[in-house]
C-alpha cells in the first residue's frame, strides 16, 4: 500500500486542531531540552501534546500530512506552525537540516512516537559531526506511526526518498508489463536536473561561486549571531527559567523542585569556577524573596540560605585559596560581583585575605566589594574590631577608617590599650579620620604613649582637627625634658599640634621657648627654637607675629630662616 493512499483531504481537519498539535509539540521539545525526565513541567508538555494530537483524530482517523521547511510546517498550502523566537533551534529547522522534507503522522502517533521522536530529535540536535543524522536515527528507530519522505543531499543532485515506519523501505510498484514505475506514493524529486545536456549530465558552469556569495552585511550578521550564540552561558537560561517557575508558579511543590535544582546547580557553578553566574543567581535569589509575597516562610528562608551558605568563611576562604594559588582565579570583575553579594559573616576571611594579599587587579576588586558589603554590616564590621585574629582586627581598623563610621568609635577605644604598637597606631589614623568628638578624645589620651610612631600618629590627627581639648595636655608634654631629647619629626608634631590650637594664649610658651636667653645664649637648643618659630607662624596672630620679629635677628642660621619662613606665612610649610 502507498503512503499517498488514504490521507485526509485538506478540509477533513480544522486547521487550528493541527496548529495547536504542533505548537504543543514544540513547547514539549523545549521542555524534554530543559528538565529531566521526573519533572512536573516536562510530563505536563508531553501530555499536553498527547491530548492535542488525540484531537485531530477525533472525528476522522485519516493520517496527517505536513511540509517541513527551514522554520516552519505546511499543511495544503497554510502555514500551521512557524518558529520565531529561536527557529535554529526548532523541530522544523533540525528535520530539514538532516534532509526531511515530509512528516507523515498516523493515529497512535501521540501515543506510541511522541517520546521517542523527541528524543532522537534532541539527539540529532546534540550530535557531532561524525554521529548518525536524524534520517538514520528515525530509519533505527522504525517508528510504526511515523512516515517521512527525506533527500539525499550529501550527492551532486538531491535524490527524493519515502521512508516508512513499519520496514517497507521506499514505494515502489511493477507496472502491467513488469517494468518498475513510482509508487502513488512517491513524490518528484525536489531539485530539477541541473543544466541543459542529457539527464544526469552535471556541468561546472551551473554552479557559479558568485551566484552564492554572501555580502559584507551579511557575513558580519552571521558572525554576530555565532558570537551571541556561542558567547552566552547556557546555564544563565537554565538558571532564568528556574527563576522564572518561582516567582510565576503558584504550586509550592514545583517552587521547591525549582529551588532545589537551584541549590543544586550553586554547588556546579562554584566547583566550576563559574562565579559570576553564581552571583548572578544570588541576586536573583534576593529579589525573588522580595518581590514574590505568597512565597510561604520555608520558601524564603531557603532563598536567603543561598548567600548565607556561600558567606561561610570555611567557603570564602576557599574561594580566596584559589584565587591565591591561580587555580581556576575568576576575573577581578565577576570576582568583585560574586564579593558584592555575600553577607556580613564573609567579612572575616576577606578582611585576613587583604591584610596580607599583594596588590593586583583581583586585591582591588575585593578591596571595592568588601566597602560596599561592610557598609551594609556595619555591626559585623564592629564586632571584628575586638576580635581574636590580629589580621582580620588590622583590616576592620583599616576598612573603619575608609568608611569613617561613628559606630566604630567605642571599640577602637578599647583596643587603643592593644600591646601591639603597630596596631595602636593604625587605630589611632582610624580615629582621626573618623574626627568625631569622641574620636579625638580617645586620640587625646595616647599623646603621651610609650611608643613615638603612636605619638607622632596622635600629634598630627590632633593638628589637622584642630582638637581644643588637648591643649592642657600639649602644654604639659611641652615642658617635659623629655620633648628635648626627642628626634625633630616628633618635636615638629607637637609644635604643629600646639601652635594649630593654642591661639594667643600660647603666644607667651612659645615666645619663650623661641627669644629667652641665659648669660651663655639662647636657653633652647636650634631644633626647639625652630620649632617655636613654626608654631608662632601657624598662631599667625599680632601677638605672635611680634614676637617672631623678635627673633629675626638671631645668629643661628637655622632659627634665623625658619622666622623668615613663619614671618612670610610659611610657618605651615
Amino acid at each position: 500500500m502507498t503512503l499517498a493512499h488514504g490521507l485526509r483531504d485538506s478540509a477533513s481537519v480544522a486547521p487550528p486542531h493541527v496548529e495547536e498539535a504542533f505548537r504543543a509539540l514544540s513547547k514539549a521539545f523545549r521542555a524534554w531540552q530543559l528538565y529531566l525526565p521526573n519533572n512536573p513541567t516536562r510530563e505536563r508538555a508531553i501530555a499536553t501534546a498527547r491530548a492535542a494530537f488525540a484531537a485531530c483524530w477525533a472525528d476522522d482517523p485519516s493520517p496527517l500530512r505536513v511540509l517541513v521547511r527551514e522554520g516552519e510546517f505546511v499543511q495544503d498550502g497554510r502555514v500551521v506552525h512557524r518558529e520565531i523566537d529561536r527557529p535554529t533551534d526548532g523541530i522544523p529547522w533540525i528535520l530539514y537540516r538532516d534532509g526531511v522534507r515530509e512528516l507523515t503522522l498516523l493515529p497512535g502517533f501521540e501515543d506510541d512516537a511522541i517520546e521517542p521522536l523527541l528524543a532522537l530529535l534532541q539527539r540529532a540536535r546534540q550530535a557531532a559531526p561524525d554521529d548518525d543524522d536524524l534520517v538514520t536515527l528515525l530509519w533505527v528507530a522504525d517508528l510504526d506511526t511515523l512516515r517521512y519522505r527525506f533527500v539525499d543531499v550529501g550527492g551532486s543532485v538531491e535524490t527524493s526518498l519515502l521512508t516508512s515506519g513499519a520496514g517497507s523501505g521506499g514505494s515502489v510498484e511493477l507496472g502491467g508489463d513488469g517494468s518498475q514505475r513510482p509508487g502513488a506514493g512517491m513524490p518528484e524529486a525536489e531539485s530539477p536536473v541541473l543544466g541543459d545536456g542529457p539527464p544526469a549530465v552535471v556541468r561546472m558552469e551551473d554552479f557559479d561561486s558568485t551566484l552564492f556569495f554572501l555580502e559584507p552585511q551579511e557575513l558580519g550578521y552571521l558572525r554576530e549571531e555565532l558570537r551571541v550564540e556561542f558567547g552566552t552561558d547556557p546555564r544563565r537560561a537554565v538558571l532564568m527559567t528556574l527563576f522564572d517557575i518561582i516567582e510565576t508558579q503558584p504550586d509550592s511543590d514545583v517552587r521547591a523542585e525549582a529551588l532545589e535544582r537551584i541549590e543544586e546547580t550553586m554547588v556546579d557553578l562554584l566547583s566550576g569556577g563559574a562565579y559570576e553566574l553564581a552571583a548572578y543567581a544570588l541576586r536573583e535569589a534576593r529579589t525573588a524573596a522580595s518581590r514574590v509575597t505568597d512565597l510561604g516562610t520555608d520558601l524564603q528562608a531557603r532563598l536567603g540560605a543561598l548567600a548565607d551558605r556561600m558567606s561561610e568563611p570555611a567557603v570564602v576562604a576557599q574561594l580566596l585559596q584559589a584565587v591565591d594559588e591561580g587555580s581556576r582565579a575568576p576575573g577581578a570583575d565577576s570576582l568583585e560581583a560574586l564579593v558584592g553579594e555575600l553577607r556580613g559573616t564573609a567579612l572575616a576571611p576577606l578582611l585576613g585575605w587583604l591584610s596580607q594579599s599583594p596588590n593586583g587587579a583581583a586585591r582591588g576588586a575585593v578591596e571595592r566589594a568588601v566597602v560596599r558589603l561592610a557598609e551594609q554590616h556595619t555591626g559585623e564590621l564592629v564586632r571584628l574590631l575586638e576580635g581574636s585574629d590580629e589580621a582580620v582586627t588590622l583590616g576592620a581598623i583599616r576598612l573603619s577608617a575608609q568608611l569613617r563610621t561613628p559606630a566604630a568609635v567605642p571599640p577602637l577605644s578599647r583596643v587603643l590599650r592593644q600591646p601591639t604598637a603597630t596596631l595602636r597606631q593604625e587605630i589611632v589614623h582610624a580615629l582621626a579620620a573618623i574626627g568625631s568628638a569622641g574620636a579625638l578624645q580617645a586620640v587625646e589620651q595616647v599623646l603621651e604613649d610609650p611608643d613615638r610612631d603612636v605619638r607622632i600618629a596622635a600629634l598630627r590627627g590632633t593638628a589637622t582637627h584642630k582638637h581644643a581639648g588637648a591643649l592642657p595636655r600639649l602644654t604639659r608634654v611641652l615642658a617635659r625634658k623629655e620633648i628635648r631629647t626627642a628626634d625633630r619629626s616628633e618635636k615638629t608634631a607637637l609644635f604643629d599640634a600646639f601652635g594649630a590650637i593654642c591661639g594667643d594664649q600660647g603666644v607667651p610658651v612659645l615666645d619663650g621657648l623661641l627669644n629667652a636667653r641665659s648669660l651663655l645664649g639662647p636657653r633652647e637648643s636650634t631644633e626647639i627654637r625652630a620649632c617655636a618659630a613654626r608654631a608662632l607662624g601657624l598662631v599667625g596672630t599680632p601677638s605672635a607675629l611680634a614676637a617672631l620679629r623678635r627673633g629675626a635677628d638671631t645668629k643661628d642660621a637655622v632659627v634665623r630662616n625658619e622666622v623668615a619662613r613663619a614671618l612670610r606665612g610659611g610657618g605651615a610649610a
